[in-house]
């Protein structure tokens, strides 16, 4: 339901009709319609035309300038009893032009012309007045109230995007930066191995360039780039490490965000080693199952502190909590992140 009235608001036809204020048009064509129709018994045809025209226009006079001064100046700033008076003083001005209209037309029956003063014939005006004014305001707050919001779901998911993007471009620099570390370790041992290492990083880096930047990308192409990853750390750390990762289920037809798991897996490589360690291990389990996606992975947990946690002036990591508002960002109440200490 709420697709179609967006699509029906976003139509060409709908923003023609607002543009150029058609359905007040429409509106007062069909008002006018309606006075024809009541008054029409008794008198001649060009009579009736003629009275529905100026009663439609007094009404009209006095809702537009309910709507467009009364309700701004007054209403919209809390001033409810100086807007009461203003609509009561409105509507009696509106009787009284009404009731001095129909005196000076002859459209009346001279005998008729007596009772535009009476109590009865002023109540009625100006009860009809008040019914008019009391629907277009109801048109007015319903018109209003809609588009406060559609702003408000325009400036959330504006707010929303600005930070996916901010937060995606902390992900970026941050594993780059790791990356790079690892490459310059291993060029200062002149180890065989950095060339090997800038390939993977290459393929990486080509993943975060051109898929990165997409709104979706398949859940196959995110794990691939996962493994893209363990194999350089693999390369990086060599026997010291034990890596292991089992993919079960569909995944070519499922998607998801892109870099969404890769900060759990950096996060693992970061604090499940250290200087004194002789073996690590990272364990990585995906399974997916129909709409659902469980990512879990396991890592080794030094006694004293790993590599990272123990360099001076260490303040803790982005990845984890850079990851969990994305997660609540782009599957809000369909997603959750924990992280759990296995007992020893």
């Amino acid at each position: 339901m709420g697709l179609n009235k967006n699509v029906f608001v976003n139509s060409t036809l709908y923003k023609q009709f607002t543009k150029y204020n058609l359905h007040h048009m429409f509106l007062w064509m069909a008002y006018f319609l309606f006075w024809v129709f009541v008054l029409s018994p008794g008198i001649t045809q060009s009579d009736f035309y003629i009275n529905s025209f100026v009663i439609v226009a007094i009404h009209a006079l006095v809702s537009y300038f309910n709507i467009y001064f009364l309700f701004p100046v007054f209403l919209q700033k809390k001033n409810y009893g100086k807007y009461i008076i203003a609509i009561i003083l409105s509507i009696t001005l509106g009787t009284l032009l009404e009731s001095g209209a129909f005196t000076i037309l002859n459209t009346i029956d001279p005998e008729d012309k007596v009772g535009l003063l009476s109590p009865r014939f002023l109540l009625s005006t100006a009860m009809a007045i008040t019914y008019t004014t009391a629907i277009t305001m109801s048109l007015k707050l319903v018109k209003h109230w809609y588009e406060k919001e559609r702003l408000a779901t325009a400036l959330e998911k504006l707010n929303a995007e600005t930070e996916l993007k901010y937060l995606k471009s902390q992900i970026n620099p941050h594993f780059l930066f790791n990356s790079l570390n690892s490459v310059y370790s291993l060029a200062l041992q002149k180890s065989d191995l950095a060339p090997e290492l800038i390939l993977k990083l290459s393929d990486i880096l080509r993943y975060i360039l051109y898929d990165g930047s997409e709104k979706k990308v398949s859940l196959t192409q995110e794990l691939k780039y996962v493994q893209s990853y363990l194999e350089l750390e693999k390369v990086r750390h060599g026997t010291r490490m034990d890596l292991n990762i089992d993919i079960q289920g569909d995944t070519d037809s499922k998607e998801i965000a892109p870099m969404l798991l890769i900060p759990f897996v950096e996060n693992s490589f970061k604090h499940g080693l250290s200087k004194d360690m002789a073996k690590g291990y990272v364990n990585v389990k995906v399974r997916s199952e129909g709409d659902d996606l469980h990512f879990e992975i396991c890592n080794s947990k030094p006694k004293n502190g790993s590599e990272i946690t123990q360099r001076n002036g260490y303040q803790g990591g982005i990845g984890l909590l850079n990851v969990k508002k994305r997660l609540n960002l782009l599957y809000p109440k369909k997603a959750s992140a924990e992280c759990r200490r296995k007992p020893e």
